[in-house]
C-alpha cells in the first residue's frame, strides 16, 4: 500500500547517499498550468505499429524528426521479449531491418543526445531474466555496440533504471534501478559519448522505475517517484534536480501522490514538464508550475498507461506514447497517442 508522501520522505532520510540534502527554496517557471488544456488523439494502433507491448526503449532523434521504439514485452503466451526496432515519421510507423541489433530486452532505457545526434541505449532485462549491462548507440538506421576499451568502467548491469539528457551539460544522466538480487540502486553516472563517469556525492534514496525528463526552464533533469520493490510496499511522490553535477530535492510543492512506472517529458508546445499517472497516481496530467505540480484540463481523459515511456515528437508537436500496461502484467496496450494542447 502506497504511504503517505511525508511518511514515505521521514521513512527514507537514512536512505540518502555519501551526505545530506536539503530542499531547494525555490524553483523556475512562470507560465500558468490553469490555462493549459491538452487533448489525446490515437494516430496508430494494431497493425499499423509496433502493436502490443509494454515496458519498451523510447526516444526522439530530433535531427530528423523521427520516434525511435526498440523491444519490451509482450505478455500473451506467457511473455516474450523483443528486439525490433522502429521509427515513427509524421504519424507513420516502420520496421526496420537492422543488420545488427541489441539483443532483446524489457525495461531498459534510452534517450536521444542531442549534442551528437544519436539515441543511447543501456541496459535492461533479457529473455533468460538475466540483468544486462551494455550500451548501444542508434543513428541512420544503424545500430553500433559501444565498448570504450579494456580499462573503460561503466554502470553495472541493471533494469528499470531512468536515463535523461541533460541538455545543458551535454550527457546523458543514468539513475537507479535494478542490480541483480532484484537490489534497488541509487548510482548515478553520466555518459559523454565516449566514456561513462560515476558521480560521488548525495543522491535520492535508491528505487527502480522512476520518471525522468530534462526541465529546459529548470536546466537541469527532474527525477519523479519510483519505488524501492516490485510489491508497492515503499513508493515515492518525491521530486529531484539533478543539474551541475548535483543532486537537490525540491519543495514539498512538488510531492505527489506515490507512482511509479509514469510517463514525464516536456511539451515544448506549453513550455511545461508534463507528467501522467502510471502506477499509484491519480487519474489525469500533471505539469510543473512555478511552486507545484498542478493538474491539466485533458480530453478525453485517456486509460491508465504504465510501463509506456513519453517522449516530445517534433513533427506531430505533441507528446507520443505507445503501448503500455493497465496494470502491472496485465492487458496490455497497442494504440500510439499524441497529447497536443487544445
Amino acid at each position: 500500500m502506497c504511504q503517505l508522501v511525508n511518511d514515505c520522505r521521514a521513512g527514507r532520510t537514512k536512505g540518502i547517499l555519501a551526505g545530506s540534502i536539503s530542499r531547494a527554496s525555490s524553483v523556475g517557471g512562470n507560465i500558468s498550468s490553469h490555462s493549459l488544456a491538452f487533448r489525446w488523439e490515437v494516430i496508430a494502433q494494431g497493425g499499423e505499429g509496433p502493436g502490443v507491448r509494454s515496458r519498451h526503449c523510447f526516444a526522439h532523434d530530433r535531427e530528423i524528426a523521427t520516434t525511435v521504439l526498440v523491444g519490451g514485452i509482450i505478455w500473451q503466451h506467457g511473455g516474450t521479449v523483443h528486439s525490433d526496432t522502429w521509427e515513427l515519421q509524421n504519424g507513420d510507423w516502420q520496421w526496420i531491418d537492422c543488420s545488427s541489433t541489441p539483443v532483446a530486452r524489457h525495461r531498459g532505457a534510452m534517450v536521444y543526445d542531442a549534442l551528437r545526434g544519436f539515441c543511447v541505449l543501456f541496459g535492461g532485462q533479457g529473455s533468460r531474466g538475466e540483468m544486462l549491462g551494455d550500451t548501444w548507440l542508434y543513428s541512420n538506421r544503424r545500430w553500433r555496440r559501444w565498448r570504450g576499451g579494456w580499462f573503460a568502467s561503466g554502470p553495472r548491469p541493471r533494469c528499470g533504471h531512468s536515463l535523461a539528457f541533460d541538455e545543458d551539460a551535454g550527457v546523458t544522466v543514468l539513475f537507479g534501478g535494478i542490480a541483480e538480487g532484484d537490489i534497488s540502486v541509487a548510482d548515478t553516472w553520466l555518459f559523454d559519448g565516449r566514456r561513462w563517469h560515476s558521480v560521488s556525492g548525495a543522491s535520492p534514496p535508491a528505487r527502480r522505475y522512476a520518471a525522468f525528463a530534462y526541465d529546459p526552464v529548470l536546466k537541469g533533469a527532474v527525477l519523479h517517484g519510483g519505488s524501492e520493490d516490485d510489491h508497492g510496499q515503499r513508493q515515492f511522490g518525491d521530486t529531484w534536480l539533478f543539474r551541475a553535477g548535483t543532486w537537490s530535492l525540491l519543495p514539498n510543492g512538488f510531492d505527489t501522490d506515490c507512482r511509479d512506472d509514469h510517463g514525464m517529458a516536456c511539451h515544448h508546445a506549453a513550455s511545461k514538464l508534463v507528467m501522467l499517472d502510471g502506477l499509484g497516481g491519480h487519474r489525469g496530467v500533471l505539469v510543473r508550475g512555478p511552486n507545484a505540480w498542478q493538474p491539466a484540463t485533458v480530453t478525453p481523459l485517456h486509460p491508465r498507461h504504465q510501463c509506456a515511456p513519453l517522449v516530445w515528437d517534433s513533427a506531430l508537436n505533441g507528446l507520443v506514447l505507445h503501448g503500455g500496461e493497465a496494470r502491472h502484467g496485465g492487458p496490455q496496450m497497442d494504440a500510439t497517442l499524441v497529447l497536443r494542447v487544445e
